[in-house]
């Protein structure tokens, strides 16, 4: 199992928040919400300095329309950057693009579609339609968090890690997905410390 937080720690800059956790965690989640010229050209200066840190990288493809999404995996694709998996949300017409082999969809709160390699967010499924089981041996990634029945992203709490118990799997990414570097890190150690074999 590999764990990581996402690159949103303490602004959008990828590089300034991975040399936080840097020795802490084993991958980053590149979040890209939107992809245009500005934001191509800052992800492209930061590249370099990503790849000589001690990190692996998944990416979390932009959320606002399947079209940038496509661009945003295309760059990448393109770059040579090594990524360990790419996240996807299932937005309006992402079925009509090729996809790059690392894509893996989502499960929103309220919608859930099939796709061969799978990122199961444990909240999304908590607060709305819950994961069909057929899909449990596509999982590929695990986003969590702590929710209080209403929200998400927060500080994980003792319920949810306890639900997520069965989805801490050896050949598993777990990204704590959690907007707070304290709070992130801290999560990332209750994880580990609930995965490691009993003494």
């Amino acid at each position: 199992m590999k764990l990581g937080t996402t690159s949103w720690l303490t602004g959008e800059n990828f590089l300034d928040n991975a040399r936080l956790v840097e020795g802490r965690v084993d991958f980053i989640e590149l979040l890209v919400y939107s992809w245009d010229r500005d934001m191509r050209a800052k992800v492209a200066s930061w590249l370099d300095g990503l790849a000589a840190l001690d990190l692996e990288y998944t990416l979390h493809l932009p959320t606002d329309a399947a079209a940038g999404a496509w661009e945003a995996a295309r760059f990448f694709a393109e770059s040579g950057f090594p990524l360990l998996n790419m996240t996807l949300h299932p937005l309006p017409g992402w079925r009509e693009f090729a996809w790059p082999a690392l894509v893996s969809v989502e499960n929103l709160i309220d919608q859930v579609e099939f796709h061969p390699r799978f990122t199961f967010d444990l909240t999304h499924s908590l607060l709305g339609r819950p994961l069909p089981d057929h899909y449990l041996p596509h999982i590929v990634e695990l986003h969590l968090s702590g929710f209080d029945g209403r929200n998400d992203h927060l500080p994980l709490d003792a319920a949810t890690l306890q639900r997520a118990l069965p989805y801490l799997q050896e050949e598993r990414l777990v990204c704590c997905e959690i907007f707070d570097l304290d709070e992130a890190l801290r999560a990332v150690d209750k994880v580990r410390e609930a995965a490691a074999p009993p003494a």
